[in-house]
């Protein structure tokens, strides 16, 4: 990863405190970049990420400067806040690895045992009695609302009756049905 320069980042506004120059701030990257880079590659282990750690630090000491910048810009406080956010990573990936763990050691849903294909075949014939059952009108709307899955207005229109009638049959079918099923129905 190339190092960023400091001139590219926004400035913030002044709050009438006395503040940093951009030149310490140059100074103090070019001056703690590398060796925060490689303080922070023993907490993590990989160079990659220790400087992405070290990026993120001096782009939040940016973005938060005030006027205790020449405090922060010292060597101690940025060995000290590099060590802190590369614990922080390290807790991060601790939690991560534990819910990837977890999932991977999690037993994967079971598969229908014969009880379950047998409760399942038992409930559609059951289900298919009741729709039979239906009186003649009502099991031909129920039908082409459910199976085809045709509008209510298109029902209509088919059978030539009314919006009404349809709603109404709709109504009846699922009365009928719920009685007819309510042993299944928890």
């Amino acid at each position: 990863m190339s190092e960023p320069s400091l001139r590219s980042l926004p400035s913030a506004p002044l709050l009438g405190a006395p503040r940093a120059r951009p030149s310490q701030w140059e100074a103090a990257f070019a001056a703690h970049y590398v060796a925060l880079c490689e303080y922070v590659l023993r907490f993590v282990g990989s160079a990659e990420t220790a400087e992405d750690i070290v990026q993120d630090l001096f782009l939040h000491l940016w973005d938060t400067r005030g006027p205790r910048d020449v405090l922060r810009l010292t060597r101690r406080y940025l060995h000290v806040a590099a060590r802190n956010r590369a614990l922080k990573y390290l807790r991060h990936r601790r939690v991560a690895d534990g819910w990837l763990e977890r999932v991977n050691r999690d037993p994967t849903p079971r598969l229908e045992t014969p009880e379950d294909v047998c409760l399942r075949r038992e409930l559609d014939a059951a289900v298919q009695r009741a729709i039979a059952e239906l009186p003649e009108r009502c099991r031909a709307t129920f039908l082409l609302r459910r199976r085809e899955g045709l509008s209510y207005e298109a029902i209509a229109a088919r059978r030539g009756v009314t919006l009404g009638t349809v709603k109404s049959q709709m109504w009846r079918a699922a009365v009928l049905l719920r009685s007819k099923l309510a042993a299944f129905i928890l």
